[in-house]
């Protein structure tokens, strides 16, 4: 049975709030499904500030909060690259 996911990104000073998410079996493959759409925000959002890092806050069906992730684990400064 799929359940839904959201992924809100919060840097302490400004939420922003998913409010589509995305169905999956579970939160690793939510996370999975979600990694390149999460990397080009992490590039987006500057992970660079580190007085003020972006951090992932997936929530479920409930709104429960079920993980917290920094972004900058996303961003392609952190990909390590594909072997061809």
């Amino acid at each position: 049975m799929l359940r839904r996911f959201y992924f809100d990104v919060d840097n302490g000073r400004e939420i922003i709030r998913d409010d589509e998410g995305v169905e999956a079996a579970d939160l690793e493959q939510a996370l999975t499904d979600a990694r390149g759409v999460i990397g080009e925000m992490a590039d987006d959002l500057g992970t660079t500030d580190l007085n003020n890092p972006w951090t992932l806050v997936v929530r479920d069906e409930m709104g429960l909060t079920v993980a917290h992730v920094p972004i900058g684990l996303f961003s392609s400064a952190h990909r390590m690259p594909r072997r061809g």
